[in-house]
Parts: structure tokens; C-alpha cells; sequence
């Protein structure tokens, strides 16, 4: 039987992963929930008359969101720093790490990763699943109505 949990800690992610005293970066997935939270609180959707026609006019504090998409995704970090001084991970300092090329280029890429090895040890649970009700069908015990 699959063991799932609500925890969502995240994963380090370390610059060097032969040396993790350089330090990393703690990350998780953006789950639906905190996806469908974020876009409350960031999407504005107002209805106007344009040549008779009612549209949807949306409009979006993207600032705001990818603030709060970063918050929420990275949940810690070790040997950070920013010219030369350390940086706490606090939502402040998130954002300033945020306009680093270097760094958002790797919480990118590592949250690609991320987002491919779950997918792939779901695809996995779901063959298990499968496996396991195909071999529960065939076995002796098995009951056909």
C-alpha cells in the first residue's frame, strides 16, 4: 500500500552536491491549493462593454505573485550570501536573491527537477497500483462475481 503524507518540507538542492558545506537551496513544488490561494489574491478579473460585446478584463499583479510563488517555493537555504554577506532566508531576502541571474537560473533548474522526479515517482505509484490490482485479479483468492 502506497504511504502518502501532507507534509510538504521540500528538498535540498546543493550548489556543489559533492561539497554541501557551499550550500544550497530547500525547495518544493507549488501544489494546486497554494497555486489556486496565490492567483486569489493576485488576479483581478472585471467585467466591461466594449462595442456591445461584455469581456473579461484581467488583470494581473505579477509582481506579487512570483513574490509569493518564490516565498512559498523555497523554504530554506544554507551558505547564501549576496556581495559578501550571508543572507537569512526570510521573504525579504528571497526577493533580492530573485533578480540574481545565477540564482534564480538555479532554483529554476532545480525545481524542474523536482517537479520531474515526483512526476516520475508518481507515474510509478500509479504502475504499482496497477500492478498490484492485476495480480489480486488473477490470484487464487480472487473472487468473480
Amino acid at each position: 500500500m502506497p504511504n502518502f503524507t501532507s507534509k510538504n518540507n521540500g528538498q535540498w538542492f546543493y550548489f556543489d552536491p559533492d561539497n554541501e558545506k557551499l550550500g544550497g537551496v530547500c525547495l518544493r513544488e507549488l501544489p494546486p491549493d497554494e497555486f489556486d490561494r496565490i492567483e486569489k489574491l493576485t488576479v483581478r478579473h472585471k467585467k466591461k462593454i466594449m462595442k456591445g460585446v461584455l469581456i473579461d478584463d484581467v488583470k494581473v499583479d505579477e509582481k506579487l505573485a512570483s513574490k509569493l510563488r518564490w516565498d512559498f517555493c523555497i523554504t530554506g537555504w544554507k551558505v547564501v550570501s549576496l556581495d559578501g554577506k550571508l543572507l537569512e532566508c526570510n521573504s525579504e531576502n528571497k526577493i533580492r536573491m530573485m533578480k540574481v541571474t545565477d540564482f534564480v537560473k538555479f532554483v529554476a533548474d532545480s525545481l524542474s527537477e523536482l517537479v520531474e522526479v515526483n512526476k516520475s515517482l508518481d507515474e510509478a505509484r500509479v504502475k504499482n497500483l496497477e500492478d498490484s490490482s492485476d495480480d489480486n485479479s488473477t490470484s487464487p483468492t480472487a473472487k468473480t462475481v
